[in-house]
């Protein structure tokens, strides 16, 4: 893995460590992992399979469009968190519940 492959992959989470609440984020961390997990375990049993039937453009074409939703979902939904504390932006979260 490159340092700029775990830097993307480190980002990710960075960013649910620093939204989760303190009093969740053991729970919370362990939940993400365990969906890490089955994904990744997913995409590693459809890989070759989609790959030998409609070749690795339509593969690439679908993880590009997974980035895109990613992107679109940080950039609408995820606030900015540079320079401010754990307890503003767990006020923030709970303020967008309400």
């Amino acid at each position: 893995m490159s340092r700029d492959e775990k830097a993307g992959y480190n980002c990710v989470w960075l960013a649910l460590s620093e939204l989760m609440p303190t009093r969740i984020r053991s729970n919370g961390m362990s939940i993400a992992l365990l969906i890490n997990q089955a994904v990744s375990t997913t995409i590693a049993a459809v890989f070759l399979p989609t790959v030998g039937k409609h070749g690795y453009a339509t593969m690439f074409f679908g993880f590009a469009a997974c980035t895109v939703i990613y992107f679109v979902t940080a950039a609408v939904f995820l606030p900015e968190t540079k320079g401010k504390t754990l307890e503003e932006i767990e006020a923030h979260f709970e303020g967008a519940g309400n």
